[in-house]
């Protein structure tokens, strides 16, 4: 008879023990890369945790995560608790809906993701930078200025999302949209890590913080119909965004005011949240490989390579969940139906059985193009990132237009905590130093 949890849960896979699991919860909550890591190292590719119901595996091997995102999707959910405490903050949009809800919205919104329009966003990368660029030049005024990149890349990334795809012009509400936007991710995290989470309803001081900064998004999202409504275009103007495709009273099937709220919250949220976390590790790996940022500055071409190498090395998206709904076999080992699987983009990048010198910061690793298994930054199989293609530009034009106008340097060089939050984030910020490049 094989081993079992309580709820008659069977043991299929070798992992941690309860106890030395307890013990270790602090450092689970703290530092869950670390803690994900030495289990990773410990046990292998496929880990079970001694956790009776759901049954929770980690799965670390480029094949395993190909297994159950891609060849095995038709046979996964996302009703996980990762994706119901994000469906507070985005409600049922693309990122959260499950398959049945998914498949005709992606049909939908795939228009508004073709070359044609993610070319259109160059206007507002540009427009983006501009703005940066003038910000930057009265700082630095009289030489140098400390400035925190994560902060500034937020912005921006806010900022174009929201211009391309919604045609909108956020700047005076930049901050606040992004302060909303982390604190509510912030509570996303605390209730997914909290295995008692209070409902949103009870006026505890962290459902009252989650609860305004959703109202502040709510007022964003009512802001950008607003405008809409008074610049609208005939009904055969070609489609200009994503937000065309969302108001399009031609749709087969409508979509109500619920849930084009939510499709805008969910890219407002994704569509700048993901970015910005990918350019401000950029940074950090630029300015602590002083190497590579000069070949970039030589060679501003290379940004698609650093981006994509950035990707790697810090996926904003460090965890990805799904449950079972019937038996899978990954790696060899069984895993049963309404398990909870625990895929990790940080790990399966650190694995050598897909990368040599799997650690390195090294661009060039993507000169042969994108692999096709060990690398998911953005997902992979039917429900990768519909704004893939949009994103890897947006990340690439801002890398090169800021290293070939600004000087950019470390503060210090000691390490940067993680705060793995929803997306990888920098605990305190990350400040470097600028001056104008003299060319």
């Amino acid at each position: 008879m094989p081993k079992r949890y309580g709820w008659n849960t069977p043991v299929t896979a070798i992992g941690p023990q309860g106890g030395s699991m307890l013990r270790s919860i602090k450092s689970i909550t703290s530092d869950p890369l670390t803690y994900l890591e030495a289990t990773w190292s410990e046990f292998g590719d496929v880990v079970q945790f001694p956790i009776p119901k759901p049954a929770t595996y980690l799965v670390t091997s480029p094949e395993g995560a190909r297994e159950v995102l891609v060849n095995q999707h038709n046979e996964t959910s996302k009703r996980t608790l990762q994706y119901n405490n994000l469906s507070l903050v985005t409600g049922e949009g693309l990122l959260t809906a499950d398959t049945q809800a998914w498949r005709p919205r992606r049909r939908m919104l795939q228009p508004a993701f073709h070359k044609e329009m993610v070319a259109l966003s160059v206007n507002h990368i540009e427009a983006g930078l501009a703005k940066l660029d003038a910000q930057w030049l009265e700082l630095t005024s009289e030489g140098t200025a400390i400035v925190d990149i994560d902060h500034a890349m937020m912005s921006l990334a806010l900022e174009i999302t929201c211009g391309a795809l919604f045609g909108i012009d956020v700047d005076d509400d930049v901050d606040e949209i992004t302060s909303a936007t982390l604190i509510a991710l912030h509570g996303v995290v605390a209730r997914a890590r909290n295995p008692i989470s209070i409902p949103l309803g009870f006026p505890t001081p962290a459902n009252l913080r989650m609860k305004r900064a959703i109202k502040r998004l709510d007022k964003a999202v009512d802001a950008i119909l607003s405008s809409r409504n008074l610049n609208k275009l005939p009904a055969d103007a070609p489609i200009r965004d994503m937000l065309d495709v969302l108001l399009d009273p031609d749709l087969e099937i409508p979509l109500t005011k619920q849930q084009i709220r939510d499709e805008i919250a969910t890219f407002i949220v994704a569509g700048h949240e993901t970015v910005a976390s990918a350019l401000t590790w950029a940074w950090h790996l630029l300015v602590t490989n002083p190497e590579e940022l000069q070949k970039l500055k030589n060679d501003p071409t290379r940004a698609q390579l650093v981006f994509d190498e950035s990707l790697r090395l810090y996926p904003p998206a460090w965890v990805i969940t799904r449950r079972t709904l019937s038996d899978l076999t990954v790696d060899d080992v069984l895993i049963p139906a309404n398990s909870l699987v625990i895929v990790s983009p940080w790990l399966v990048h650190r694995n050598p059985k897909a990368w040599e010198n799997p650690t390195a910061f090294m661009p060039d690793r993507f000169k042969a193009g994108t692999p096709q298994l060990g690398y998911i930054p953005f997902g992979a199989g039917a429900r990768l990132c519909i704004g893939k293609e949009m994103a890897r530009l947006e990340g690439s034009q801002i890398l090169a237009h800021i290293s070939t106008t600004w000087n950019i340097e470390a503060v210090h060089n000691s390490q940067v905590p993680i705060d793995a939050s929803v997306t990888l984030r920098p605990v305190a910020g990350m400040p470097v130093r600028i001056s104008r490049l003299v060319k």
